[in-house]
C-alpha cells in the first residue's frame, strides 16, 4: 500500500480528472495532515474532478465531516467541513441531509467574531434542494443574524436567496423594518440592498415608499442600488419622483452615477424625459455623470442636452 507522502506525489502528477479524482479520495480517507487534506479539497472542488463524483464517492466524505464535527479543533474555522459538504451538494444526495443541519449549526468564534459563516452557507444551500420549508425556517433566523459575515454577508446572502426562491418575502420585509439599516451601517449594505431588490414586483408601492424614506436617509451606497434597480426593473412610476429625489440627494458620486445610467438603459420613455429634465438643471460638477448617462439615452432630444452640458464643463 502506498504511503501518503506517495499518493501525495502521484496526485500531483495524476494525467486525467478521474485518476485524479480517485487518488484525491483516497489520500483523503488516510491522511489527518492538514496540507495533503488542502490539496485533495482542492483538486476535488475543481469543476472539472467536482463533475466526476457520484453516490458512491460519498462515504469518505461523510467520514470526514463527521470526524471533524466530533473533534473541531482538527477544522476550527470549519474550512475544510465547508469544501466536504460542497462536494456533496454536488452530489445531490438526500440522505446527507443530517450532514447540512450539522453544518447550518455549526458556529466558531475566534477569538469573537465567527468564522463559519461560509460552512453554514454551503449547508444551508444543501438542505433547500431537500427540505425547503426547513431551510425556509432557518434562512429566516440567519437573515438578521449579528454573525453576518462584512466579508460577504454569508450566510445572510445564501438565506435571503432561498426565501425567494420559495417565494417567502415577508421575512425579508422584517428584515428590512428592523435590521436592515444596522446591517448598511456596519460593512453589509449588499444584504440590505439585496433584500430591497428582492421584494417582489407585487410588493405594495405605498409601503415600499417608507423603505425608500428610510434608507434614502441613510445614503448607503449598496442598500441604495437595490432601492434603484426595484424601482426602474419594476417600472414603479409612482415611486419615479422619490427615485429622483435619491439620486439627487446622494452624497455619493458613484451612486449617482449608478442611477442615471439606469435611467438611461432602461429604454422607458418616462425615465428618459426625467433624466433630460434633470440634465438641463445639473451644475456643473455633476455635469459629466450627466454626459455619462445621457450617451447611452435614446431621448430625441439628447444632443441637445448633451450639447448644453459639455459648454458647463
Amino acid at each position: 500500500m502506498p504511503t501518503q507522502a506517495e499518493l501525495h506525489a502521484q496526485l500531483r502528477r495524476a494525467a486525467s480528472a478521474i485518476e485524479s479524482r480517485d487518488l484525491a479520495l483516497a489520500l483523503l480517507s488516510r491522511t489527518q495532515s492538514r496540507r495533503y487534506l488542502d490539496d485533495c479539497l482542492r483538486a476535488l472542488t475543481s469543476e472539472k474532478l467536482q463533475a466526476t463524483l457520484e453516490d458512491r464517492h460519498r462515504p469518505p466524505l461523510r467520514e470526514k465531516f463527521l470526524g471533524w464535527h466530533e473533534d473541531p479543533r482538527r477544522d476550527k474555522a470549519g474550512l475544510l467541513r465547508e469544501s466536504v459538504t460542497r462536494l456533496l451538494v454536488a452530489i445531490g444526495n438526500p440522505a446527507d441531509a443530517d450532514i447540512y443541519q450539522l453544518g447550518i449549526e455549526t458556529y466558531y468564534l475566534q477569538p469573537v467574531d465567527d468564522v463559519a459563516q461560509n460552512l453554514r452557507a454551503a449547508a444551508l444551500a444543501g438542505l433547500a434542494a431537500l427540505d425547503p420549508p426547513l431551510a425556509c425556517l432557518y434562512a429566516t433566523r440567519f437573515l438578521g443574524e449579528p454573525h453576518t459575515s462584512v466579508f460577504n454577508c454569508e450566510p445572510a446572502l445564501t438565506a435571503l436567496e432561498v426565501l425567494v426562491a420559495a417565494g417567502q418575502r415577508l421575512p425579508l420585509y422584517q428584515f428590512l423594518l428592523r435590521d436592515g439599516a444596522a446591517m448598511a451601517q456596519t460593512a453589509r449594505g449588499e444584504l440590505t440592498g439585496k433584500a430591497l431588490e428582492s421584494l417582489g414586483q407585487d410588493f405594495p408601492p405605498r409601503l415600499y415608499a417608507r423603505l425608500m424614506a428610510q434608507y434614502t436617509a441613510l445614503d448607503q451606497p449598496t442598500a441604495s442600488m437595490g432601492i434603484i434597480n426595484w424601482v426602474i426593473n419594476g417600472r414603479q412610476r409612482t415611486l419615479y419622483q422619490k427615485l429622483e429625489a435619491l439620486i439627487l440627494a446622494t452624497r455619493d458620486d458613484d451612486l449617482r452615477r449608478y442611477g442615471l445610467v439606469m435611467m438611461a438603459a432602461a429604454r422607458d420613455d418616462e425615465l428618459s424625459e426625467r433624466l433630460l429634465q434633470l440634465a438641463k438643471r445639473a451644475r456643473r460638477g455633476q455635469a459629466p455623470l450627466f454626459i455619462e448617462a445621457l450617451e447611452i439615452c435614446q431621448h430625441r432630444e439628447r444632443e441637445a442636452a448633451l450639447a448644453l452640458l459639455r459648454r458647463r464643463l
